[in-house]
C-alpha cells in the first residue's frame, strides 16, 4: 500500500505538471489504497496515478474485455458475505486512544 508521503508527492508532482501545461486544476483529489485520483467534474474526467501494485484480485477497467468479465466480477461481489464485516464508525475505529 502506498504511504501518505508517497501520495502527497504524487499529488504535488501531478499538480505541477498540470500547471506547467496550463491545464485546469482538478475539482477533487482522492487518495486511494495504492493510487491518487485527480477528478474534473466538468467535463467529466479523471487521472489515476498508480503508486503501488494493486491488491490481489484487483481488476482495472481497461482490462475488462467485455460485459462477461464485468458480470464475473459482480458475481464474486454478490457471493461475498458482507454481513461478517465489522461495523466501523465513520471517523474510524475506536482504539481507545482518545
Amino acid at each position: 500500500m502506498a504511504t501518505l508521503e508517497q501520495k502527497i508527492v504524487a499529488e504535488r508532482d501531478a499538480l505541477d505538471l498540470i500547471e506547467r501545461y496550463g491545464l485546469p486544476e482538478p475539482d477533487d483529489v482522492e487518495y486511494g489504497c495504492a493510487c491518487i485520483r485527480l477528478i474534473w467534474w466538468e467535463p467529466k474526467a479523471a487521472l489515476i496515478i498508480q503508486i503501488d501494485p494493486p491488491p490481489p484480485g484487483w481488476v482495472f477497467g481497461e482490462d475488462l474485455r467485455d460485459l462477461d468479465d464485468l458480470r464475473n466480477i459482480q458475481d464474486l461481489a454478490d457471493s461475498a458475505n458482507l454481513d461478517d464485516l465489522p461495523d466501523i464508525p465513520i471517523d474510524g475505529p475506536d482504539n481507545g486512544n482518545h
